[in-house]
């Protein structure tokens, strides 16, 4: 038996063998938290064709089940089948090519020249066992070895006492100790464990975005990034933003947003150390970087204060807690590093970016721009620095739109419309069967919807030039590939284009309100970072053509990739760049746009292609007042090939 999935790859299917459990061994993970028990009803997939049996539906609706929905761990296919995951039970473990692309973080993290200092420190102790003539107790046994190590002060938690006898019994009184170094010769005693098991070490840094978690599994002793996984943050079904997190929070909610996210966390690390047969054990630390709000639903910490008057967040810098406070699948004991907030919309993941981007070493005025589902910037040098946050919506991480997904394989990242014909040509990571558009490929299509006569400067679809923009189900819509099966048509909405021209005039917006604030003009700007959930192609000419990114020359940009995950996985492994980061915290100056009449007017002027303010758009201004010929429109889209 065979099954098949909409990306077109084949799967071998035993007699009697459910859906999840096949997918799992062919490296193709799903959310399920339960393991794939039937309990918790989120690995659900969607059947296209074929024959099954359905032992439990779970918690599944009756729409649900009408719509032919159904939980992988309780299919069992009868013959052929072709299945369709949907993009909320995607987990995404092992991405081959963003594997390969982080050897370059190990270059990054060398080039700080910072030695290897993880949040933990481990030794081994051989202790005298006890008996009539040395009869200390376990623990003042414990305490004398410590002390021979220059450690005069060392505190014990109840659950180190708990399990401290049997470990030293079990192991012969020969035990690793796992600590946190405190300084000026104190220590806290984290775990013990036996020589030969639980022995390797490892760390896992995590991005927690509102619309997707990213999470690295490092090895820390040599810093090599083993493995990485990625995923919807399971929160959206409680909102799409952090506004209506914190009002579900503030409800009674809080709980079950805390739930979603350490859930989704859980099931990418559990995957992880099954692929690599890695004891949960053996995962000592971790570093955690998102903005202030998830930040504090990830620790169950009620946010309502950062919706309210004056917006002041319960926490900025978060004490070393626990790892099994918030149950995390790894070892219990591990300390949890959270990146410190600025403010109530700035928070850890922007200081884990400006860490990455080494904004604060250098003398120039350079731009930091995080663009996802809050677009926070930054502006400043080695002596100051000043940020702001807008809420973009989710939409170029791919919730939010119709074919909206992630940068993972089956997503068009990069479009081209023929100027003539207004035929796309697409490319699709992974170079499978297109499933969906991710956030470059959405700034690509507008920008060559716009150029080529397609959209007009309110973001207006124009018929009758193709037959390729059509009626669809909310309206006009264009068509970017055309597939067998009508239902998977891959299209872009009038109402998508809607919400991206919203999005791109809040990033815009924002960065003009912040430059007012300060008296800047953009033209000091020297140098522009560029962070996000975009895949690595984002085109900056189509976005400044878009009216989203500043009109500057072109080698003035340098797009950084997940610069919070790159932050996160610096800090898990320097003690020296964890304090460099808390002083880039400390010299940041928070302006709060949501009280700003300027940033509202702002707004309404960019809600427009580019701007309605052409004048701040030269170079888009000089294309359009021009005959825009096949080979000017190729040029600028793609200047690295001008060889004229």
């Amino acid at each position: 038996m065979e099954l098949r999935l909409t990306s077109d790859e084949v799967i071998k299917l035993h007699k009697g063998e459910n859906i999840y459990s096949a997918l799992k061994k062919a490296g193709i993970f799903i959310v399920a938290p339960c393991g794939g028990k039937g309990l918790c009803s989120k690995c659900k997939i969607k059947i296209l064709k074929g024959e099954y049996k359905v032992r439990s539906y779970g918690k599944l609706n009756i729409h649900e089940r009408e719509s032919n929905l159904s939980l992988a761990c309780q299919t069992y296919p009868q013959g052929d089948i072709v299945i369709e995951i949907p993009k909320e039970s995607q987990l995404v473990i092992g991405d081959k090519i963003a594997i390969a692309k982080t050897k370059d973080l190990i270059e990054l993290f060398k080039s700080f020249k910072v030695s290897i200092t993880p949040l933990t420190k481990r030794v081994l102790l051989d202790l005298p066992k006890p008996s009539i003539t040395d009869n200390l107790s376990d623990l003042e046994r414990l305490k004398r070895a410590i002390k021979d190590l220059g450690i005069k002060n060392i505190t014990f938690s109840y659950d180190f006492g708990i399990s401290m006898s049997k470990t030293l019994r079990e192991s012969e009184w020969i035990v690793l100790l796992t600590y946190v170094d405190r300084g000026n010769s104190s220590a806290e005693a984290l775990f013990l464990s036996h020589p030969e098991s639980c022995n390797r070490r490892f760390g896992i840094a995590v991005d927690i975005g509102t619309t997707t978690v990213v999470v690295y599994l490092v090895n820390l002793i040599n810093g090599e990034i083993i493995d990485l996984g990625s995923t919807y943050n399971s929160q959206i079904r409680f909102g799409d933003d952090v506004i209506t997190r914190i009002i579900h929070a503030s409800e009674g909610g809080l709980e079950e947003l805390q739930e979603a996210v350490i859930s989704d966390i859980n099931n990418i690390v559990n995957s992880m150390l099954q692929r690599h047969n890695i004891e949960a054990c053996e995962i000592d630390s971790a570093s955690i970087a998102g903005n202030t709000t998830m930040s504090h639903l990830f620790w169950g910490i009620d946010p309502s204060p950062i919706r309210e008057d004056p917006y002041i967040p319960p926490l900025n810098y978060f004490p070393l807690w626990r790892a099994g406070t918030v149950k995390l699948s790894i070892n219990p004991q591990a300390p949890v590093y959270t990146h410190p907030c600025i403010a109530s919309y700035v928070g850890g993941d922007i200081v884990a970016g400006l860490l990455a981007t080494k904004l604060h070493k250098n003398h120039e005025i350079s731009l930091f721009m995080d663009i996802g589902t809050n677009g926070e910037i930054a502006i400043g040098n080695n002596e100051w620095i000043v940020t702001a946050a807008c809420s973009a919506g989710p939409c170029f991480e791919g919730s939010g739109i119709k074919c909206g997904m992630r940068a993972t394989p089956g997503a068009i990242e990069s479009v081209k419309i023929d100027p003539i014909t207004f035929e796309p040509f697409i490319n699709v990571i992974g170079n499978i069967t297109p499933q969906g558009i991710c956030g470059s490929g959405m700034i690509d299509i507008m920008s060559e919807m716009f150029l080529t006569g397609l959209i007009d400067q309110k973001g207006k679809l124009i018929s009758g030039k193709t037959n390729r923009v059509r009626k669809g189900e909310e309206g006009l819509e264009y068509l970017l590939y055309r597939s067998e099966d009508h239902h998977k048509d891959v299209v872009l909405t009038e109402v998508d284009i809607e919400n991206l021209m919203r999005a791109k005039a809040a990033i815009y917006a924002g960065l003009t309100t912040l430059l007012n604030e300060i008296g800047l003009s953009i033209d000091v700007i020297k140098r522009v970072y560029i962070a996000g959930g975009f895949g690595a192609y984002i085109n900056i000419p189509k976005a400044i053509m878009l009216g989203m990114l500043p009109d500057l020359p072109l080698d003035r940009f340098v797009y950084m990739g997940n610069t919070s995950l790159t932050g996160a996985y610096l800090c898990l492994l320097s003690e020296e760049l964890r304090k460099e980061e808390e002083e880039i915290a400390s010299k940041m100056t928070y302006i709060e746009l949501s009280v700003s009449r300027k940033f509202m007017d702002e707004y309404v002027s960019a809600m427009f292609l580019p701007h309605t303010d052409i004048s701040r758009f030269p170079t888009v201004a000089s294309l359009l007042s021009e005959i825009m010929t096949p080979k000017k429109f190729w040029l600028f889209t793609n200047p690295e090939q001008d060889t004229s």
